[in-house]
Order: C-alpha cells, then structure tokens, then sequence
C-alpha cells in the first residue's frame, strides 16, 4: 500500500502545485469594479503575468514536523532515523532577483539541516541569457580544494547544449515565454476544479499575512480529508489532460524540446487509467491518509497582484501492511517585492570563475 499512498500524496501536492503555478512572476493590472469569485481573482493574477519586467522573491521551506514510525525489527529503523532527525526542522530559503533586460536572475540558495548534522549550506547562482554560474560551496562533508572553494562554476549554455548533441533553444529561457506557458498551463488547472468546492475568499486579517504584506483580497485552494478523492480524480481526469493538450503545439513543443510522439503518449497512458481501480483505491486512500490541513493562499493587493502566497500542509499517514506510520507538517511561502522596478543584484555577473573543463581537468 506504500506506494498507492504516496503516490496519492504526492498527486495531491502537485494539484495544489499546479493551481498556482501561474501565480508567480507577475506584473500588476487594473483592479476590477466589480467583485469577483475567487477563481476569477485567480485567473486576473495569472494574466498579470504577462507584463512583469522585473521582482525581487522571498521564499521559504520549511519542515515543520516529521515523524516516522517503523517497527523496531525493521532493517531501516537507524537509516529512517537519521533522515528525519536531519529533516525535521529543515528549512530551505531562496532570495532571488530577476530582470528581463538584459535578462539577469539571481538566486541565493540557503539550506539548513537540523539534528546531529546540523549544518548551513549556501549555494548563490546567477544566469544570465547565455550562461549561468554555481559557486562553489564549502561543505565539511565535501571537502574540496581550497583554490576552488568560493569560485563560480561557469557554465555555456550553448557549448552545454552543442555537447549534448542538442540546439541552444534560448526560447526555453526568455522570461516572456515562461510566463505565457504558466499562464496557460495555470488557466487549463483552474478551469479543472470546482469553484464552490475547493476556492474561497477569505478575510485578509485571518490569513496570517507576514509583516509588511497588505492585501486587499485573498484566496484559499484548500483539499480537505472528505474531498481529497474528488481532487485527485479530477487532477488526473481533467486537470492533467488539459495541461497535455495546452502543451500540444508547435510553440510549446520547440520551446520544451518534446516531440507530438511524447505527448501523444501522455494522452495515451491518461487514457488507459483504469478509473474503477483508481475509485477503489482512493476509497482505501481513507484508511491510509488523514489530511489535517491542505490550503494554498494567494493574496492580491489592490491591483490584483499576488504579492503572497503560503501553502500550508499537515497529514498523518499509516500502513497497517508495513506497520509504517507518521505525521508530515510543512509550511511554504513567497513574497514579492521592487516589481517591475529596478534591482539591485548582490553577487552581479561573476569574475572569480572556473570553466566546467577547466574543473574537470584539474587534480584533486
């Protein structure tokens, strides 16, 4: 049953996941003077994507409870041990700055482990519309040469490309065309799912919006324990198809490097879902999964600028089988911030850099 139910968990993450995947990179746009449904509050946020110039991006991870019971007999008691003393706690932060023009994007990875390896990592990258660079952390576990430790890794994207016997498509990585396809692919999921079931509006000042973040509206995609089948069903019924055929055309196809062949094959593999065996174990999903707490807020300022969002998750799980059970709690969010203003980038374009040849000659 183990992998029925976090196969089913995992659909359940990307169907929240994908019903905000085009609620980033945003642009602001004229509020509308009439009050709308919280879908279509949805809906103006992903088409203010289109005209966003520039942002700055806080983001953060965080594992708020993980706890994993296995029985005492089993071979995996230490190793289970060890990853989620090293997980729970976990949080992964990234700070980024992005400008179209000149293309220029700046992440600023920050990991921290927590338990009896408690460590930072810091991992900053930036890319521009040619190439991208990856400093080169200095990790305990990973003792690396000190001439390297500090350095960027610069890597060609052409070059990159050309080795691997394929064309630089520099459409992949043209902002404009990102956020048409999360637009689009945001548009197909949203029509998926049922606006009474799982969208509501709720009040700004019961959404637990971080300090300096003031809404004017705030919408909730929440999955709760009575419809979490229905929600899946329809992600793979509905939801997954319309995304399939959104991505069925000659400009999506380039720009992503599938063929008609992959796709048809996705639609195919969709189609031969055995529904009734799906129905079955999703009724047997009940006896695995609990799900305390699934929601996913958006919160739109005046403009309808999704200047927030947070996903709150909290399930237990049990499998009488393996005699496995535990609990998972985490909570995501990002904030936005300088859209469409100008940028101050803390790294710049890289000159303490090493080629990937050049690192892949060297001794060490």
């Amino acid at each position: 049953m183990n992998k029925k139910l976090f196969g089913s968990f995992g659909a359940l993450v990307m169907t929240g996941a994908l019903v905000l995947s085009g609620c980033g990179n945003n642009a602001a746009s004229p509020a509308a003077a009439v009050e709308q449904s919280p879908k279509a509050l949805l809906k103006e946020s992903v088409n203010s994507a289109m005209g966003a110039t520039s942002y700055s991006m806080d983001s953060n991870f965080t594992i708020n409870e993980l706890t994993i019971t296995v029985p005492p007999t089993s071979m995996d008691t230490t190793s289970v041990n060890q990853v989620v003393s090293m997980l729970k706690g976990a949080e992964f932060n990234v700070k980024t700055v992005y400008q179209g023009d000149p293309m220029q994007t700046e992440m600023n990875l920050e990991v921290k482990l927590k338990g009896d390896m408690e460590m930072t990592i810091k991992l900053p990258m930036v890319m521009t519309k040619e190439k991208m660079y990856i400093k080169v952390p200095n990790i305990a576990l990973l003792p690396l040469p000190e001439n390297i430790v500090g350095k960027f890794i610069e890597f060609d994207l052409q070059e990159l490309a050309a080795e691997q016997g394929a064309e630089f498509n520099d459409a992949m990585l043209d902002p404009k065309n990102s956020q048409k396809l999360s637009a689009d692919l945001s548009a197909a999921v949203l029509d998926s799912f049922d606006e009474g079931t799982y969208f509501k509006k709720v009040a700004a000042g019961d959404a637990g919006l971080p300090e300096g973040v003031t809404a004017e509206d705030v919408v909730r995609f929440e999955v709760t324990n009575d419809n979490v089948k229905d929600a899946i069903t329809t992600l793979v019924n509905v939801a997954l198809p319309k995304v399939i055929e959104t991505l069925d055309t000659p400009e999506y196809r380039e720009m992503l490097g599938l063929t008609e062949q992959d796709l048809q094959d996705a639609k195919s593999e969709l189609s031969t879902t055995d529904n009734e065996q799906m129905s079955q174990d999703l009724d047997e999903l009940k006896n695995y999964l609990t799900v305390n707490t699934f929601q996913l807020d958006t919160a739109l300022n005046k403009d309808k600028f999704p200047v927030h969002q947070k996903m709150t998750v909290d399930v237990n799980f049990q499998d009488p089988e393996s005699e496995t059970s535990g609990k998972v709690s985490l909570t995501g969010s990002s904030t936005y911030s300088k859209v469409n203003e100008a940028q101050t980038f803390e790294v710049g374009i890289p000159t303490d850099t090493i080629t990937l040849d050049e690192l892949e000659n060297m001794n060490y």
